[in-house]
C-alpha cells in the first residue's frame, strides 16, 4: 500500500504561504460552525516516530480557538488507564457535541505498543481493529465526524531526523534508545501497520495518508483535508446515518419474561442463607481483587420491585474500599452533550474492584424510550451499542452480570401504597412513579425487547422474582456468587 505514495511531494514556499492564512482562517470558522450546530470533530494524527506529528498538530491548534478543542498528547498508559479495559480511556476522551477532540496519536499507536504481539500477529491485528472500527462507528452514528491522518516518511528520512534531533542540544534528551528500536524495525512494522490502516478505513472514519518528508506539503494536505471534511458535513452533503429507525410500521412480538412470582422463602430459612451468601459474596470479592478482575453488576427492574433492598444486602459484607454502587438518574447538560454511553463508562470499575449500577444505561432503551427523551434512531441502536459496549468489556477481562427485578402490578400498588402510609418511607415514591405506572403495558413491551436483544450468550439476564423481597435477595446473591465462581 505505501508504496505507491510519491515522498518526494512539495509545496514551495511562496505557494505555502499563499495558502495557509486562508486554510486557517476557513478552519477557525468551521470551528465556529460546529459548535453552532453541535458537530462533534475527532482528529486523529498518526505516524512515524519523527515524520512530524508535533509539528502538524501545532498548525491544527494555531487555527482554532483554544476554548472549543482538547488536544491529547497520547503516550504510556496511567496507572488508572492501565487498570481499566484497553478503548476506556479513549471513550471517555470524546468530544462533547460541538468541540474538537485532537490525538497526537491515539488508541492506534497504543494497540501497536499494548496489544499487538505474540506467534499470530495478524489474528492479533483483527482483534484489536474489530474493536476500534465498533468503536469509531459509535461515534460517526452518534453524529461525530472522524478524521485520521497517518503521516508517512521513508526509512532513511527517519533515520536522518532521529539523527538531527539527538544531535540537537534542546531536543536530544527526546531521543530513546526505543526511538532506534522501532526504526530499526521500521521494515517489520511496515506491513503490520497497513494492515491496521487497510482494516480500518471506512466510510465511517476514513484514513489520508500524508506524504510527510516536506513538512509544509503535510500541514498544507492535512488542514485541506480537515476543512473539506467539515465542509461537506456542514453543507449536509453528509448527514449521521438513520438506518435505524422503524419504517414498515409492523411492532414485533418479543417472548414474555419467565418468572415465578409465587417463589417464596419463609423467615426462618432466610436468616441462616443471608449471612452465608453474604460470606460468599465477600470471599469473591477478595479473590476478585487479588486476581485484578474488574466486575459490573446490573439493577434494572420495576419502581418498587426492591432494587435497593437486593444492593444493601448484596454489599453488606463487601469491603467498602473495593466496590461503589452508582445511582442513574436523568442525564444532565453535560452528559447529554456527549455518547449517550459516555457518562457510564466514566464508573467503569478498573482492575480487581466492582461497580453496581442502581439503573444504567439499558434506560436508554427503557424511560429514554417511552418518555420521548431521545430520538427512535437512537435508541433503536443503543441495543447493538450496548452489547458491543459489554462485549468489549467482558473480552478485556471483566464481568458483567445483569438483573430485572420482576413484580406483578397488584404488588407494585400494594408497595405504592405502603410507601405513602409508612412516613419513613414516603420519600421513596414520587409523581414519577405514578406516571410510570399508568404507562406499564408500554414498559412491559420495552422491557421485553430489551432482554431479548441484549440478553446474550456472555451477558444474559437474569429474572430475578421479586414479590417476596426475601426471595429476591436470595436469588441475586447466589447468582452473582455463581458467576464469580465462574470467573475465578
Amino acid at each position: 500500500m505505501f508504496e505507491r505514495y510519491d515522498l518526494a511531494k512539495t509545496i514551495d514556499d511562496k505557494a505555502f504561504n499563499r495558502a495557509i492564512p486562508d486554510l486557517r482562517e476557513t478552519l477557525g470558522r468551521l470551528q465556529r460552525s460546529c459548535r453552532d450546530e453541535g458537530v462533534p470533530f475527532v482528529i486523529v494524527i498518526e505516524g512515524w516516530n519523527a515524520s512530524g506529528i508535533t509539528h502538524v498538530t501545532g498548525e491544527i491548534v494555531r487555527a482554532i480557538d483554544p476554548r472549543g478543542y482538547n488536544l491529547y498528547a497520547t503516550g504510556r498508559p496511567t496507572d488508572v488507564e492501565q487498570a481499566h479495559h484497553f478503548l476506556w480511556r479513549f471513550f471517555i476522551q470524546i468530544p462533547a457535541k460541538g468541540r474538537i477532540a485532537i490525538f497526537a496519536r491515539s488508541w492506534y499507536s497504543r494497540a501497536l505498543a499494548e496489544q499487538i504481539g505474540g506467534i499470530n500477529l495478524k489474528q492479533a491485528v483483527k482483534q484489536a481493529t474489530s474493536a476500534i472500527r465498533i468503536f469509531e462507528r459509535q461515534l460517526v452514528d452518534d453524529g461525530a465526524v472522524v478524521l485520521k491522518f497517518f503521516l508517512h516518511i521513508s526509512k532513511e528520512e527517519q533515520k536522518k531526523r532521529l539523527l538531527e534531533r539527538e544531535l540537537d542540544k534542546l531536543t536530544g534528551w527526546m531521543i530513546t534508545r526505543g526511538d532506534w528500536d522501532f526504526h530499526n524495525q521500521y521494515d517489520s512494522y511496515l506491513p503490520v501497520i497497513e494492515q491496521f490502516i487497510d482494516e480500518t478505513d471506512t466510510g465511517d472514519a476514513p484514513w489520508k495518508v500524508v506524504e510527510a518528508t516536506d513538512p509544509r506539503y503535510a500541514t498544507f494536505t492535512t488542514l485541506t483535508q480537515i476543512n473539506k471534511a467539515l465542509q461537506k458535513r456542514l453543507s449536509g452533503k453528509e448527514l449521521p446515518r438513520d438506518n435505524n429507525k422503524n419504517t414498515n410500521g409492523v411492532k414485533k412480538k418479543y417472548p414474555g419474561l419467565i418468572a415465578d412470582l409465587k417463589k417464596t422463602v419463609p423467615k426462618p430459612e432466610y436468616t441462616p442463607l443471608l449471612k452465608q451468601y453474604q460470606d460468599r459474596v465477600k470471599e469473591a470479592q477478595y479473590i476478585l481483587y487479588k486476581r485484578k478482575i474488574p466486575l459490573i453488576i446490573v439493577f434494572e427492574g420495576w419502581d418498587a420491585a426492591g432494587k435497593g433492598g437486593n444492593i444493601m444486602r448484596l454489599i453488606g459484607t463487601m469491603n467498602p474500599r473495593g466496590y461503589e454502587v452508582v445511582p442513574v438518574s436523568r442525564a444532565n447538560e453535560e452528559e447529554l452533550a456527549h455518547h449517550h454511553l459516555w457518562r457510564f463508562y466514566l464508573k467503569f470499575p478498573k482492575n480487581g474492584h466492582i461497580t453496581v449500577f442502581d439503573r444504567s444505561w439499558y434506560g436508554r432503551v427503557l424511560v429514554e424510550r417511552i418518555e420521548g427523551f431521545c430520538r427512535e434512531d437512537e435508541w433503536r441502536r443503543a441495543y447493538r451499542e450496548i452489547n458491543e459496549m459489554e462485549e468489549n468489556f467482558l473480552s478485556d477481562g471483566g464481568g458483567i452480570v445483569k438483573f430485572w427485578l420482576e413484580i406483578d402490578r397488584d404488588e407494585q400498588l400494594a408497595r405504592f401504597r405502603q410507601r405513602i402510609e409508612d412516613p419513613g418511607k414516603q420519600w421513596k415514591i414520587t409523581e414519577e412513579d405514578w406516571r410510570n405506572r399508568e404507562k406499564w403495558d408500554l414498559y412491559r413491551e420495552a422491557v421485553e425487547e430489551m432482554v431479548a436483544k441484549t440478553s446474550t450468550s456472555t451477558a444474559p439476564w437474569t429474572i430475578i422474582e421479586s414479590d417476596d423481597k426475601y426471595y429476591s435477595r436470595l436469588k441475586t446473591l447466589k447468582t452473582v456468587i455463581n458467576y464469580t465462581d465462574t470467573l475465578l
